[in-house]
């Protein structure tokens, strides 16, 4: 009598099982942390390939309609359907093994015409995509918060700072519109990601297609996207997708980071600027006056969160063979994935603080103007009404400063600091002196960033920019509904047919 011989669980060529050290210490955490989000896009990618594969008449449509209702069934059943055994090694082998379970031998005509690789593939780019727009819909609605908040701030001056020292007046709503425009960038960034993963991997097969004659076109644009990737090769060597968007999403949360920490300084008791809602703010647990903004800490801190993820993925690709393989497939993204999700969730957050952050309007305006923060509207001055270069007009700026500080009236530390300079007096009147030191000129200043004017240019621009985004993205999502649709509507087609065919 032979002796029975225990075998792969996947594998007619394997003649053991995995070493249990490898399922326990790799297959189980991987099997683990990723099967439940593999589900959706399983779901998704197996009805598409059904439908491809009945329309090109590789499978029988009443097999694919059999197959097909087997996929609605464990979709809708969820993760709890499955009883998940790392020794089937990764999340498409338990998912197949229940299938077939249900569906006896059946079930493997769904493998027919594809790989692993491609199925993988496919499957991040589905989990990229929903990733990248949920992303850019929170960023669009941050940019509308900061928009209408500048509008409303167009009037507040307030004290802009170069090297954290007072250099200009400018306007509370002017500094949040210099937001906004970063964040358009980082919006269009993201644009940018989404359009270069709009092809569809499936249908690349391991890495050299395959000989059946599929039709790559239909499941791509079932599943939404504009098109099959055209390089079978690529489709399952490259991840770059997921690494771009992950860029992407890091230069986003810089920009959030530096709104969160001028925000951090400027709600301090030392400056002052601005205060926030009790809704925003934790308290400590041991000084009972405490009302700490946590929230702008957590923001600031996603720039280390993504950059760590980034620098994780490119050293799990780098010098990789250009070819599938874990590194790539798995280990690039492992925080990545988690970083830009975590990302997705903070920046409802950072919309809530956008619209909470309430100037103090008389300090704002007291600082504005303290500290020589109008010199540079007095070397200006001294270029248009008295005719002086402006490097001379600097220099006079620079000493008339020096003599106020040592205790100069304005009028008389002007003149000292001309006759200097130039070795005459510059007969400039007290009443436009004292025009030019008022940092509320920056209102009406023609040409000047902050001005009143020059800040509804700017948002009416802005806002015209926005809209047209919007519409961009609502056309994309439209364009995937209608897929999912048709989708829908050729798997009821072929359910409907299997069950008219069974027996009774």
């Amino acid at each position: 009598m032979s002796e029975t011989k225990t075998t792969s669980k996947v594998s007619g060529l394997l003649s053991e099982p995995l070493a249990p050290e490898i399922i326990a210490g790799i297959n189980a955490p991987l099997l683990a942390r990723s099967f439940a989000a593999s589900l959706p896009g399983f779901a998704a990618i197996n009805r598409a390939h059904l439908v491809m594969l009945a329309e090109c008449g590789l499978v029988p449509a009443a097999l694919a309609g059999r197959l097909l209702g087997h996929v609605a069934e464990l979709e809708a059943e969820g993760p709890g359907a499955f009883a998940l055994d790392p020794e089937r090694e990764d999340a498409w082998f338990n998912y197949e093994a229940e299938l077939a379970r249900r569906a006896g031998a059946e079930a493997g005509f769904l493998h027919m015409a594809r790989s692993r690789n491609d199925l993988k593939a496919t499957l991040d780019r589905l989990r990229q995509r929903e990733l990248g727009e949920r992303l850019l819909a929170q960023v669009l609605d941050l940019r509308e918060v900061l928009l209408e908040r500048a509008g409303e701030e167009a009037a507040t001056v307030m004290p802009g700072y170069t090297h954290l020292q007072h250099a200009q007046p400018v306007t509370f709503g002017w500094y949040l519109l210099g937001i906004e425009a970063a964040l358009g960038r980082d919006a269009g960034r993201i644009a940018d990601a989404l359009a270069r993963m709009d092809d569809c991997p499936l249908g690349a097969g391991a890495l050299a297609g395959t000989r059946f004659g599929i039709d790559r076109a239909r499941t791509a644009e079932l599943l939404g996207f504009a098109a099959p990737q055209p390089h079978a090769l690529d489709a399952i060597a490259s991840r770059d997708g997921l690494i771009e968007l992950g860029n992407a999403a890091a230069q986003l949360s810089l920009t959030l980071g530096r709104m969160a920490q001028d925000f951090y300084l400027w709600s301090t008791h030392e400056f002052a600027m601005l205060r926030f809602p009790d809704r925003v703010a934790i308290t400590s647990s041991i000084m009972p006056q405490k009302k700490n903004l946590a929230v702008l800490e957590h923001l600031k801190s996603r720039p280390a969160a993504l950059s760590g993820a980034l620098a994780t993925a490119f050293a799990a690709s780098r010098a990789v063979p250009f070819g599938h393989s874990q590194e790539v497939g798995a280990e690039a993204g492992r925080w990545l994935w988690e970083a830009l999700e975590e990302l997705a969730g903070m920046l409802p957050a950072a919309r809530v603080v956008a619209g909470a952050a309430m100037p103090c309007r008389a300090r704002m305006a007291e600082l504005s103007g303290a500290n020589f923060a109008t010199a540079t509207a007095l070397a200006d001055a001294l270029v248009t009404d008295c005719a002086l270069p402006f490097r001379e007009a600097h220099h006079i700026a620079g000493r008339f400063v020096r003599l106020s500080l040592e205790g100069a009236a304005p009028g008389a530390a002007l003149d000292a600091a001309a006759r200097e300079i130039t070795g005459r007096s510059l007969g400039l009147a007290p009443a436009r002196l004292a025009e030019v030191l008022d940092p509320a000129g920056v209102l009406e200043a023609p040409g000047c960033g902050p001005s009143l004017a020059e800040t509804a240019r700017l948002r009416n621009g802005a806002a015209a920019a926005l809209a047209a985004e919007r519409r961009a993205a609502e056309t994309r999502a439209l364009r995937r509904e209608a897929a999912a649709e048709r989708l829908e509507a050729c798997c009821r087609a072929l359910i409907g047919g299997a069950m008219a065919e069974a027996p009774a």
